[in-house]
């Protein structure tokens, strides 16, 4: 058994539950469409119908790496395992600079107040470091 995969799938999937649910409930059914912009692919509510997709979609992609990691919590050692450890590591790794280089862009205190206010980028780190232990 791989116990760093089986950590870091479960992080993710308990990450993505939140992001799906939480987000959807705090964050995007909260945008006022009479705020937002129109895009070049129609008005404001195409645009709040646009964020809701991304932010789902996002949601899709941290289901899908925490069930690939997650399905090979039993044969971690795998070649096949360890290329989904790899890419789930590096995945991981790239939420995180995202999310740290977005909040960066702010200046260095709104990187920490970022940093303790959403626990998102600890995760990402969390779960790429697993995943590339697991891999290993």
């Amino acid at each position: 058994m791989n116990l760093s995969f089986a950590i870091a799938g479960a992080l993710a999937l308990v990450g993505a539950a939140i992001h799906g649910v939480a987000g959807e409930a705090l964050v995007v059914t909260k945008l006022h469409t009479e705020l937002l912009s129109p895009t070049p692919f129609g008005g404001p509510t195409m645009t709040k119908l646009m964020i809701r997709v991304t932010w789902h979609i996002t949601t899709l992609a941290f289901v899908v790496i925490g069930s690939a990691l997650t399905a090979c919590v039993p044969a971690g050692s795998s070649q096949a395992c360890g290329g989904v450890g790899r890419m789930a590591a590096i995945s991981y790794a790239s939420f995180a600079l995202l999310a740290a280089g977005l909040g960066a862009t702010h200046g260095p205190r709104a990187l920490v107040r970022t940093l303790r206010r959403h626990p998102a980028p600890l995760v990402f780190v969390l779960v790429a470091v697993l995943a590339w232990r697991g891999s290993a």
